[in-house]
């Protein structure tokens, strides 16, 4: 089940994306709507980082298109943010927690400007939403994992994009910052800006987002959680797992959902 939107803020046209022979990617095609929180789910190597690399210029696609805003990606970029995983970022960078935030700054400062009072200002308040002001001089390899994660955010939010993709933002955090995390990403999308989050659990997929993209190397359904997040899409997209299935089709039915057949 592919649901296509109108004036999207987001489409994905026929991207075929592979490393070297190996293809990672088939055919994607959807469309996502402005002010979603939409959650990439499937099994590993399902090429849900890929997707959000490939959109965002870092991999390079053999075949499609993408519109951000109805634009290329060049004409939009100072609109995007990413969050890269945890472990793809070097720890021991010598930075401060507002060093990192304020980083966040730059694309709209210049190559040759330097964050000002007002990019301060900024970013300690940034810091504040993710509950990490009284961190804002420690350096970060001196942070614990969530506490990390945190600050990423944080800089993601002093970019002031209008859409944020971030991959497995809730890896190796414990609950209490993975519930900040969702209750800020809700508050982005009250507001009217899109995330899109790569995540691994589906058994709270349900109540983080509000729409699904559901991969395993090509799509197999995009749409609102209630309506894409059934028994025999999950079936498709996780090749059959039982005991996940029949987790995931437990929950479904505690949320109340009416699943419908694709």
């Amino acid at each position: 089940m592919i649901t296509q939107v109108e004036n999207p803020v987001l489409e994905v046209h026929d991207l075929t994306v592979s490393y070297g022979r190996n293809p990672v990617l088939w055919n994607i095609d959807f469309t996502l709507p402005k002010g979603s929180l939409a959650g990439i789910i499937g099994p590993n190597g399902a090429g849900k980082s890929s997707l959000i690399k490939a959109i965002m210029g870092l991999l390079e696609i053999n075949n499609g298109f993408i519109k951000i805003f109805d634009q290329g990606l060049n004409e939009v970029r100072k609109k995007i943010s990413y969050v890269p995983q945890r472990e793809s970022v070097d720890w021991d960078f010598p930075a401060s927690a507002l060093d990192i935030v304020q980083m966040g700054t730059y694309h709209k400062l210049g190559l040759f400007k330097r964050p000002g009072k007002a990019e301060k200002a900024l970013a300690l308040d940034c810091l504040k939403k993710v509950g990490m002001e009284k961190y804002r001089d420690r350096q970060i390899s001196e942070l614990s994992g969530g506490q990390q994660q945190r600050v990423f955010i944080a800089r993601a939010l002093a970019q002031q994009a209008e859409i944020y993709f971030m991959d497995e933002p809730f890896a190796g955090v414990d609950i209490s910052t993975e519930n900040m995390i969702v209750d800020l990403l809700k508050a982005m999308t009250a507001e009217g800006k899109t995330v899109i989050v790569v995540h691994h659990d589906i058994h709270s997929a349900p109540k983080y987002f509000d729409w699904i993209i559901m991969l395993n190397m090509y799509l197999v359904a995009s749409g609102p959680t209630e309506k894409v997040l059934t028994e025999e899409l999950l079936e498709k997209t996780f090749g059959g797992k039982l005991s996940l299935l029949s987790d995931a089709a437990q929950l479904i039915k505690q949320k109340g959902f009416n699943p419908l057949k694709s």
